[in-house]
């Protein structure tokens, strides 16, 4: 199969660029109210999903609650992964499949037994 190129309607603000271009697995985001904190990760762990060599990826947003979780990430989710072709979502779980088999799920840390099991999270 072939080299699936998409471009995702985003542009990353000034402060968020180093953030993308980082070369560790975990980052800590310090930035004030309406920085762009969310939109930053939700697309940060899009390209993650979607450019992992570990098959079946799967990456996790993680808020304090899950319902914080659905109503600060959830739409943005949705809107820019909505450009990738064969792209579905599961409104329930709060999930996003990707077409290469990787998973966008959202959580809350209040139930963190939830994530147990989950193998291989990017």
């Amino acid at each position: 199969m072939g080299e699936l190129r998409v471009t995702i309607d985003y542009e990353p603000r000034r402060q968020f660029v180093e953030f993308h271009n980082r070369t560790e697995r975990w980052a800590c985001l310090v930035a004030h109210r309406r920085a762009g904190k969310t939109v930053a990760c939700i697309n940060d762990l899009i390209r993650d999903a979607m450019t992992a060599k570990h098959p079946n990826a799967r990456v996790a947003y993680i808020a304090p609650y899950l319902v914080q979780a659905r109503d600060i990430a959830w739409q943005y989710a949705k809107e820019f992964s909505r450009a990738i072709p064969g792209t579905t979502y599961n409104e329930t779980e709060l999930r996003v499949d990707f077409p290469n088999g990787a998973r966008l799920r959202l959580y809350g840390s209040d139930n963190y037994e939830r994530l147990r099991g989950l193998g291989s999270i990017q």
